[in-house]
């Protein structure tokens, strides 16, 4: 009986201490190769339920997410924003291209979650109309937690210290 025990322990042990693989996702919305106006990139199907990622993905204008801030109300940004990294940032509704792939981020404290960002910047290829190639990145390390609706999948990223991701922030 004891040894069925403490087989059992150390069956559950090993899983814990195996570093969980990392996977890189990175993705330019609306994705310039799609075939289809409502795909969404590739790259996001590699998102699967409680799975590690390290998350690089840039926006363009026509793609900017809506924002739950830090104090419980909700925005959006309307034409250009102000370069840098945003701050105030609790939760991000990204719109990915397709009605059928729905995803949130939260970027968590800054202070704990050092490696995730949500910033405006540059990006000259991405020039369109009078919008001077200003991009929002989001990037960071995450962990995917999938949620099941009727007609669309749900993924919500939730913020993971750095070094889950093997960063050394």
């Amino acid at each position: 009986m004891r040894t069925l025990i403490l087989v059992g322990l150390i069956g559950s042990l090993v899983p814990a201490g195996v570093a969980q693989e990392v996977r890189e996702v990175r993705a330019i919305l609306p994705d310039p190769e799609a075939v289809d106006e409502f795909e969404a990139p590739e790259a996001l199907n590699q998102i699967e339920d409680r799975t590690v990622i390290l998350l690089d993905l840039t926006m363009s204008v026509e793609a900017y997410p809506s924002f739950e801030n830090a104090d419980g109300t909700y925005s959006g940004i309307d034409g250009d924003c102000e370069f840098g990294v945003m701050e105030g940032v609790r939760m991000l509704s990204i719109p990915t291209g397709s009605n059928h792939l729905l995803l949130s981020v939260r970027p968590g404290n800054p202070e704990t979650h050092q490696a995730n960002s949500v910033a405006c910047e540059y990006m000259p290829s991405l020039q369109l109309g009078e919008n001077i190639g200003q991009v929002m990145r989001v990037r960071g390390c995450y962990l995917a937690n999938y949620i099941s609706i009727p007609t669309a999948a749900q993924y919500v990223l939730n913020p993971l210290p750095a070094s889950a991701c093997g960063l050394t922030h």
